[in-house]
């Protein structure tokens, strides 16, 4: 059950970038903007897993693990947001919407600073009742949140590759508005299912972990 609640949950959140591209009028680069800040709280919430997972033979908490693994996964995504700001807002969304992704990236848009605070809101509460509350951190290694390349990465590779072609198919059949609107579709769809698929490798992983303490 707190499996498919926290699917659930993900999926709901997967929405709010979708959302903001129908009534905010988000750009692509908000939209790939957002998913680089959700990684970004993934990789700071996950520090705190680190720090404190108690299925270990040292004591919590983990300071030097966690602080390795933070400066790695930081290096990592700030590489990479030199490429969305590069490829996404200086070529695609300049193309289509000049210079507008600055107000993103920047924060300057008001809706965009609503929806990112209520991701990341979002993402602190599952760190309390799917981490905290339900005692999952007396079970998890600090191992388990350890990594030195986020699978989320690929998943931005392939949201950015598929969408790409079909936001230039909608945009030259219909409207820009429209291509921005399916690419977040394809967003949405590529993001939950990859979602899903992390969230139940990790219950499983829980759920071995639990057998071995009990036995």
């Amino acid at each position: 059950m707190t499996n498919r609640k926290k699917i659930t949950s993900q999926i709901v959140m997967n929405t709010i970038p979708l959302l903001g591209v129908i009534f905010a009028q988000w750009s692509i680069f908000a939209l790939i903007y957002s998913y680089w800040l959700e990684t970004l709280s993934i990789v700071f919430f996950n520090t705190i897993k680190i720090l404190t997972a108690q299925k270990s033979s040292q004591k919590a908490p983990h300071i030097k693990k966690a602080l390795f693994n933070l400066m790695i996964n930081l290096g990592e995504l700030f590489f990479y947001l030199i490429f969305i700001v590069v490829f996404i807002g200086g070529i695609i969304s300049t193309k289509h919407e000049g210079m507008n992704f600055i107000n993103y990236l920047a924060f300057i848009d008001n809706n965009f600073k609503i929806m990112i605070f209520g991701l990341f809101t979002a993402k602190l509460l599952e760190l309390i009742y799917f981490y905290f509350l339900n005692g999952t951190y007396k079970i998890t290694t600090p191992e388990e949140y350890c990594s030195f390349f986020s699978p989320r990465i690929i998943v931005l590779h392939v949201v950015i590759v598929l969408g790409y072609f079909t936001f230039e198919f909608f945009s030259e059949q219909f409207s820009d508005r429209n291509g921005i609107i399916a690419f977040a579709v394809v967003f949405v769809i590529v993001k939950s299912i990859a979602d899903t698929i992390m969230i139940s490798i990790s219950k499983n992983e829980a759920q071995d972990n639990a057998t071995e303490i009990f036995l």
